[in-house]
């Protein structure tokens, strides 16, 4: 079935600017680059497949976002600094670079707070540890205190910037607190996912989680 032809796209071209994630990575991939880079050098940043990225450069190229230079045997691409929307799609992709770190600036906040108060350890675990989060799905946080007392106060420190971490970015946490002996206790009859989990986890304040739990 052929590709659907953008329909008013002066009207609302964001939606032909942004329409896709194809084109979002390619924007991506040219708003980090200094010069015009080559159409297989895109293809190959981003990881997509050519044929996506090719539609991509193509309607991106037709709204004027996008340029094309003579490079030879290469087709050079690059953001086109004078489009009106060239300098929102920058401010855009600079907030992007540093979303995730501003959230991790948030726990880790609340991360030092907790450590005061007793806490070992804390990371983010999961596929938002790895880049790789569903949406939708909640932001896995594991915090580690000294005894069990200090436990509900961890976690009711954490549940406090609950609102704050969901309306600024979006997200919902999960936050599990463990003791350390509990944690330990767990540890011992771990899976190759937990395993995984403690390995590839984000420190957010303390000792890492794999310090903690094989010590």
């Amino acid at each position: 079935m052929a590709k659907e032809k953008l329909q008013g796209w002066v009207h609302e071209p964001v939606t032909a600017v942004l329409g896709t994630r194809g084109k979002v990575a390619a924007l991506r991939i040219l708003w980090r680059a200094e010069t015009a880079i080559p159409y297989r050098e895109v293809v190959r940043r981003t990881g997509m497949a050519y044929r996506s990225i090719d539609l991509a450069l193509g309607e991106l190229t037709q709204t004027g976002l996008v340029e094309e230079l003579a490079g030879g045997r290469e087709r050079l691409v690059r953001l086109r600094s004078g489009h009106r929307l060239a300098p929102a799609i920058a401010t855009l992709m600079q907030v992007e670079s540093d979303f995730f770190a501003a959230l991790r600036v948030e726990l880790r906040i609340v991360a030092e707070t907790c450590r005061r108060d007793g806490m070992l350890g804390a990371a983010i675990v999961g596929p938002a540890a790895r880049g790789e989060e569903l949406l939708g799905r909640p932001l896995d946080v594991v915090a580690v205190v000294a005894e069990t007392g200090l436990v509900s106060r961890c976690r009711a420190a954490f549940d406090a910037t609950g609102d704050t971490v969901r309306s600024r970015f979006g997200a919902e946490l999960n936050v599990v607190c463990y003791d350390l002996a509990a944690a330990r206790a767990t540890w011992h009859t771990q899976t190759a996912a937990a395993v995984r989990d403690v390995r590839e986890s984000e420190l957010l304040a303390g000792s890492s989680l794999a310090a903690l739990l094989d010590g």
